[in-house]
């Protein structure tokens, strides 16, 4: 099994010398070679209201609830900074609702708070798989309280496959454990912050609320690229928490200089690569509001691809650890 062991950040950042500019966000189911990497180390935001560094707003989905499935997934916006950099204040994107995580009533002990317009949702200890695709639809495996949506998202300068307006399709073939889909997406190079896809866990009425976590060590994700040559391709997968959300978006709390989520960098091969998300470890970019990551509020999963990078990639078999 190949082990990508990115708990080393220096073996994504460093070797591949891949520059990024300031101004890059995230966003909304194998026999091959490949073993658990641990990503911890550098950190970043997710896409949620584009900083003010972002540019224009970027173009998302419509949602992705029970009774809107057809749009894409959980809303989400994009925005923030790539790596490092000087993280504007966000705007919005979308308005919505506001709240702030944990306030509101409480359920029994242990359980967490609600915001405005959501329900608590809390993951068992059992209830380990997020999603391996082979169903072939948009929504993640319905287990431990999770209703969740895939989505595309990215800058309004190109055109994305899937795009974030129509309903999000897993693609043929899966991993080598997985082998019927994938999560994939491709496009040109986004000459603003990028491109990525993703997922909420509680979705309510279109909005990504809380979920809580806490029964779990962290998050592992299989992943490609597809063409092209991917060794210099990076992805950045992020964990959006109310705290580095705006208080404009979904569940967000965050005032000001948002978007700097908590993330781990991985380099991409065209061999499927097992990689990890270790909730003691991730860590921010250190643009944005310095917070504490909250296993028990976590909002949403997002894979994305800096800007002026061609990309093509795919995403199979995510389960908590």
């Amino acid at each position: 099994m190949k082990t990508c062991n990115l708990s080393v950040a220096t073996v994504v950042l460093g070797a591949l010398a891949v520059s990024y500019t300031a101004c890059m966000a995230e966003g909304q189911d194998n026999t091959v070679s490949g073993g658990t990497s641990d990503l911890a180390g550098s950190s970043s935001n997710s896409a949620g209201q584009p900083s003010s560094a972002a540019g224009a707003p970027p173009v998302t989905g419509a949602g992705g609830s029970t009774t809107h499935p057809g749009a894409g997934g959980s809303p989400a916006a994009a925005g923030g900074q790539f790596n490092t950099g000087v993280g504007g204040a966000s705007t919005s994107a979308k308005a919505g609702g506001t709240g702030t995580a944990g306030s509101g009533t409480t359920g029994s002990a242990g359980s967490p708070g609600t915001t405005a317009g959501c329900s608590a949702a809390v993951g068992a200890a059992t209830d380990l798989a997020i999603d391996d695709l082979e169903d072939g639809d948009n929504v993640l495996t319905p287990i431990g309280s999770r209703t969740g949506y895939w989505y595309t998202f990215n800058d309004g300068t190109g055109v994305q496959v899937p795009a974030p307006t129509v309903l999000f399709k897993p693609t043929a073939p899966g991993s080598t454990t997985s082998a019927k889909f994938a999560a994939t997406t491709s496009g040109p190079a986004f000459t603003k912050y990028g491109a990525g896809m993703g997922f909420d866990f509680n979705n309510k009425a279109s909005k990504s609320c809380p979920y809580d976590a806490s029964a779990y060590t962290g998050i592992k994700f299989w992943a490609k690229g597809n063409t092209g040559n991917m060794a210099g391709m990076m992805l950045k997968a992020m964990i959006k928490i109310p705290a580095t959300t705006p208080t404009t978006a979904d569940s967000g709390t965050c005032a000001a200089t948002c978007e700097d989520h908590f993330n781990v960098k991985a380099a991409l091969t065209s061999t499927w690569t097992q990689f990890s998300l270790p909730f003691a470890t991730i860590t921010q970019d250190g643009f944005g509001a310095k917070t504490t990551f909250d296993k028990a509020h976590i909002l949403a999963v997002q894979f994305q691809v800096a800007q002026n990078v061609k990309f093509d990639f795919s995403i199979d078999d995510i389960t908590f650890y």
